[in-house]
């Protein structure tokens, strides 16, 4: 979710009501564009799985991945302006962030942090058994219960909150966690799912292991670097990693300003950025 300081004072409409608008209006422009396209989270969560009375203050959607150019063009088509790449979004590249100045933010995934499959495949394999959702009068294809479960389940693994699992774990019928636990299987989110119902020990041995413990019960900066470098699957990815913790995150200073960041602003934060990774590695040395 992307905080919505920076221009939240530009509308009067309530969050609520813009929510379920923006998800009408981006189905009805992935239908246009022929894009498939699955809700998540906020208005399109099936009753019962979520406690009641509680809003989101953006749009999550799931686009097939071979499908983001014909989504990015609609969006863009009608006013959303892109504020965040998938690099920058988060740990995950999972994500990018759109705004518009009377619908607000849309966070559109390509694919959901935990979930292993190949992110096409895992898409096919969400969207096999979709339901519709009436969102302000208009439906939109929304993963099933099962489905639903596991992603609420994962997103409290890397959000440290657990009032998501009390509803769509810890109250879900024995045969209903065993489809849950299936379907983790299949889409290759097992550690995942672990970190966020408890069992994260089971998988010590895991190269994603120390991530999901980062994100599941905190931790340092570093300890999030340390935990993503083992957790990445290939050379390229180690590399990537190495470039990203030494550059600033020109997107989320962006935020922070309510600007664009000046060529003295971003100087001024990597100092500040290499000042801190010198203070925590200091720490950790005298720690021994």
């Amino acid at each position: 979710m992307v905080d919505m300081t920076e221009e939240a004072g530009q509308r009067d409409a309530p969050i609520a009501a813009r929510v379920h608008l923006a998800h009408a209006i981006a189905q009805k422009l992935a239908e246009d564009a022929g894009v498939d396209l699955l809700h998540l989270k906020g208005p399109a969560v099936l009753p019962g799985l979520r406690a009641e009375g509680r809003h989101s203050s953006d749009v999550d959607v799931l686009v097939r991945p071979s499908h983001l150019p014909r989504l990015v063009a609609a969006l863009e088509s009608v006013g959303w302006e892109q504020r965040t790449d998938f690099a920058t979004g988060s740990a995950f590249a999972h994500a990018a962030n759109w705004w518009h100045d009377d619908w607000g933010w849309i966070d559109v995934h390509t694919m959901w942090p935990g979930v292993g499959l190949d992110p096409e495949a895992a898409f096919d394999v969400l969207q096999r058994d979709r339901v519709w959702r009436e969102i302000a009068h208009w439906g939109c294809p929304v993963p099933d219960r099962t489905a639903q479960r596991l992603v609420l389940v994962l997103h409290a693994a890397r959000s440290r909150g657990s009032g998501d699992v009390d509803r769509a774990w810890t109250a879900a019928t024995p045969e209903e966690q065993d489809a849950v636990r299936a379907l983790a299987v299949e889409l290759d989110a097992v550690v995942a799912l672990a970190a966020g119902i408890g069992e994260l020990e089971q998988h010590r041995g895991d190269p994603s292991y120390r991530l999901w413990r980062h994100f599941s019960q905190g931790g340092s900066r570093l300890d999030e670097w340390v935990a993503r470098m083992a957790a990445a699957r290939t050379l390229r990815a180690r590399l990537d990693l190495v470039t990203s913790a030494l550059r600033v995150n020109r997107d989320h200073l962006r935020m922070e300003l309510g600007r664009p960041p000046t060529k003295g602003d971003l100087r001024a934060r990597q100092r500040v950025r290499v000042r801190r990774a010198a203070e925590e590695v200091g720490k950790r040395v005298r720690r021994g």
